[in-house]
């Protein structure tokens, strides 16, 4: 009798997740009604999907078209692009520069909510990045390049990468005041290797060094690099790639520039745009997590509720039995 109950009410429990789950099978998104909505705001497929694996979505976690829209947001019109500018107070010329300090323009927005959202966090490190853009604008760091090092931190999935390139910039603050670095001794030298070696695997990166001349260029090791007297007339040129093998930035050092405390200066400010991209992802990311449970998530705990309840009826019945 006890085995009648139990198996009654797993039956019951089973039909109750088969009928949940039919129910959110019929409210998932059409094909068509999706693809008429992204013609309409001017993107393919693929830049959906792009966009949602940022956040690490797919369109199976939204249960309806209206969800999905409200999720996205508003996309961009001249009405509510005035109304952004006046809350800023900012012209739309002002608002291009902004923009192009990060390395972005007015084409990478779709959503209102997400420029506003980018403009709120570049206005308030305008005056850091410029003074980033400046000092390694010197060895060939552009906007572009700057885009591209913020698009790689955020694609990283280690969520402390921030903390990790804080602690680095800590470490590298001795190493500031240095006019030197050829005076440094060997025990501060494989300090520096050690911390640039740091800075790299963080932000999962790779690093080729060439010395360059006249448009030729001889490869060589950060190890010799740091013990080599390089010559006069030699740049040392810099590639820096992503575990993929794509390059993402190039930077060229003159003598002076390597042998004195500038390299050490530029690379703080290099780690110091890496913060500023892992704060922006913090920030552009965090404001725009989805407010409703992955259906994955919740097909779990409805799985676990439904399991405790048919164990609960299971007991409620054996202990009548046994009264």
């Amino acid at each position: 009798m006890a085995l009648k109950r139990w198996l009654s009410a797993m039956i019951v429990c089973s039909l109750f997740i088969i009928a949940s789950n039919g129910t959110r099978a019929f409210a998932q998104i059409q094909k068509q009604e999706l693809e008429q909505y992204i013609e309409s705001i001017g993107w393919s497929m693929s830049d959906l999907l792009n966009y949602l694996d940022k956040y690490k979505m797919t369109v199976a976690d939204f249960q309806s078209m209206e969800e999905l829209k409200q999720w996205l947001g508003t996309p961009i019109t001249e009405e509510n692009m005035q109304r952004l500018l006046k809350k800023h107070q900012l012209t739309q010329e002002e608002l291009e520069a902004l923009l192009g300090q990060f390395g972005e323009t007015m084409q990478d927005y779709t959503f209102i909510e997400d420029l506003d959202t980018a403009v709120r966090f570049y206005l308030r490190h305008n005056e850091k990045m410029q003074q980033i853009n400046d000092m390694l604008g010197a060895i060939g760091f552009t906007e572009s390049e700057a885009k591209r090092l913020f698009d790689h931190i955020a694609s990283l999935p280690n969520p402390h990468v921030g903390q990790q390139l804080a602690e680095l910039d800590r470490r590298l603050q001795p190493f500031l005041q240095v006019e030197d670095v050829t005076q440094l001794t060997e025990t501060q030298r494989r300090q520096l290797l050690s911390i640039w070696e740091d800075v790299l695997s963080t932000l999962q990166m790779k690093a080729a060094f060439y010395l360059e001349e006249n448009g030729k260029k001889q490869k060589i090791s950060y190890h010799e690099l740091a013990t080599a007297n390089m010559p006069e007339g030699r740049e040392l040129l810099v590639e820096l790639y992503n575990e993929a093998g794509e390059l993402l930035s190039d930077v060229r050092l003159s003598k002076e520039m390597f042998t004195s405390g500038y390299v050490v200066r530029a690379g703080e400010r290099w780690i110091a745009a890496g913060e500023l991209a892992s704060e922006m992802k913090e920030t552009m990311y965090g404001e725009k997590m989805p407010d409703t449970a992955s259906p994955y998530l919740a097909r779990t705990l409805s799985g676990v509720l439904l399991a405790l309840f048919g164990f609960y009826i299971y007991w409620s019945s054996k202990k009548k039995l046994a009264e």
